[in-house]
C-alpha cells in the first residue's frame, strides 16, 4: 500500500506540476529581457476610457476624477460609462458630476436594459461606433498611476502591439493572511505574464486596466456566458496575429476584499473565467498564427485544466502516505528508506503550511495550494454549469479607497 500511496503522490505532483515549474523558470528568465517600450510618439492615439459599473455610488465620483487628472492629451480621450442596471445612485451621481466638473475630457453613458455582467456590457461596447483608435477598460474600484494613460499611449504607437495590460499593485494591511496570500500568488504569476509578453504575447490580463487596439476588436464579440473578459479579448487579438502584452511599469492600485470569504469568492470567480477561457480556445488553433503563443497556450492550458487535478491526487496521496507511514512506526514496523524519506518531506511541507506567514516557502505553498483548490472547484463549477458572472462589491475595500 505504501508503494502505491508513494508512487501516486511523487508521479503526479511530478507531472502535474513539473510543466508548471519549467514554464515559470523559464519564464522567469524572460522577464528580466521585457520589450523596450516606444518613445512618445508626435501623434497620440484617441482613446475611448470605458467604465463599466453596477452599483458603484460609492466609487464613481472618486475614479471619474481620476480619469480626468491623467496627463494625456484630452482631445485625445472620452470617457464612456456603461452601466449595468445600477439599482442605487450610481448613475445620478455620474450625470451630477458630469454637468458640475469643469474638464475637456468627452463624457458619455450607456444604459444596459438589465444586470447582465461585465461581458455583456463589454460586448455592447463592442458594436458601438467608435472613431478612437483604442479602448481602455478599467474598474471603478481601480486607480490609475500617474502617467498610465501615456505609457498606454506609447504602446499604442507600436503597430505590433494589439493589446496591453497594467500590473496591480495591492493597497491596505499586508498582514492579513489572505492579503498576504494574495501577493504572493501575484509576485509568481506576475513573472509569468512579463515573461510571455517578452516572448511574444500573455493570454491572461488583467481587466483593471486593459486597452485594446479599435482596429482589432470592434464588430467582435466575446463570449458572454462567462467573466474573463480581458482575458478573451487578449486571446481574440492574438486570434488576428497581433500581440498582447502586460506592463509591469503600467500599474493601477486596488484594495483588495477585507475579508477571507470574499477574497475565495473573487479568487473563484477569477478562476472560473479563466477555466472556461482554456477549455475554449483550443491551443492548437493558434498554430498556424503563431508557434510561440500556441505553446504558451497549451502550457496555460494544462496549468488550469491539468494541473489542478494532479495537485488534489499528489495530495490526497500524500495524506494516506503520512498515516499509514505513521502507524507502521508506532506499530514499530520498519519504513523502507524511500518512504522515510518522502515521510520527512510531507512533514517539512505540512509545517511549512502551519507556518506560512513566518516562512516564505511557507508563504509559497500556502498560496500556490489555495489558487489550486479555487482551480479545482472552477473545474467542477463549470461542469455543472454554476455561474460566476454576478458578484456584489466589497464594500470596505471601497470605503477605504475614497478614504485613501
Amino acid at each position: 500500500m505504501l508503494d502505491i500511496l508513494a508512487l501516486l503522490q511523487v508521479s503526479a505532483a511530478f507531472i502535474g506540476i513539473g510543466p508548471f515549474v519549467f514554464h515559470w523558470m523559464r519564464m522567469k528568465k524572460y522577464s528580466n529581457q521585457s520589450i523596450k517600450i516606444p518613445s512618445e510618439p508626435s501623434s497620440w492615439a484617441s482613446l475611448t476610457i470605458v467604465l463599466p459599473v453596477w452599483n458603484e455610488e460609492m466609487v464613481i465620483k472618486n475614479k471619474l476624477e481620476d480619469l480626468v487628472k491623467q496627463d494625456y492629451p484630452k482631445d485625445k480621450m472620452e470617457i464612456l460609462v456603461i452601466d449595468s442596471d445600477s439599482s442605487d445612485s450610481t448613475m445620478e451621481i455620474f450625470h451630477k458630476w458630469k454637468s458640475e466638473s469643469s474638464h475637456d475630457v468627452k463624457v458619455k453613458s450607456i444604459q444596459m436594459p438589465s444586470r447582465l455582467g461585465k461581458s455583456a456590457a463589454i460586448n455592447r461596447i463592442l458594436v458601438e461606433p467608435l472613431n478612437t483608435d483604442a479602448i481602455v477598460i478599467t474598474d471603478a474600484d481601480a486607480l490609475l498611476a500617474d502617467g498610465a494613460l501615456r505609457r498606454i499611449g506609447r504602446w499604442l504607437s507600436d503597430p505590433n502591439i494589439g493589446a496591453v495590460c497594467g500590473s496591480q499593485q495591492i493597497l491596505g494591511n499586508s498582514e492579513i493572511n489572505h492579503i498576504i496570500d494574495e501577493k504572493t500568488y501575484r509576485s509568481f504569476y506576475h513573472d509569468l505574464r512579463i515573461g510571455e509578453s517578452a516572448v511574444f504575447s500573455s493570454p491572461i490580463f488583467e481587466g483593471s486596466l486593459a486597452a485594446y487596439r479599435n482596429s482589432l476588436v470592434l464588430g467582435h464579440q466575446i463570449d458572454a456566458t462567462y467573466n474573463a473578459d480581458d482575458s478573451q479579448l487578449a486571446v481574440l487579438v492574438n486570434r488576428l496575429g497581433s500581440r498582447s502584452i502586460m506592463d509591469s511599469e503600467l500599474c493601477f492600485f486596488e484594495y483588495l476584499p477585507t475579508t477571507k470569504e470574499a477574497a475565495s469568492i473573487r479568487r473563484l470567480r477569477r478562476a472560473n473565467g479563466l477555466v472556461h477561457l482554456f477549455s475554449r480556445n483550443k491551443p492548437s488553433s493558434f498554430s498556424s498564427i503563431n508557434r510561440n503563443f500556441s505553446r504558451i497556450m497549451r502550457i496555460e492550458s494544462w496549468i488550469h485544466l491539468i494541473m489542478p487535478l494532479l495537485v488534489l491526487i499528489s495530495l490526497i496521496s500524500m495524506f494516506f502516505h503520512i498515516i499509514f507511514s505513521t502507524f507502521s512506526v508506532i506499530r514499530d514496523v520498519p519504513l523502507q528508506v524511500n518512504h522515510t524519506i518522502l515521510l520527512i518531506i510531507d512533514s517539512l511541507i505540512l509545517i511549512s503550511l502551519l507556518f506560512g506567514n513566518k516562512l516564505r516557502i511557507g508563504q509559497i505553498l500556502r498560496s500556490f495550494f489555495i489558487s489550486q483548490w479555487a482551480l479545482i472547484l472552477a473545474n467542477f463549477g463549470m461542469f455543472r454549469g454554476v455561474d460566476y458572472r454576478y458578484w456584489e462589491q466589497d464594500i470596505e475595500s471601497r470605503k477605504s479607497l475614497i478614504e485613501r
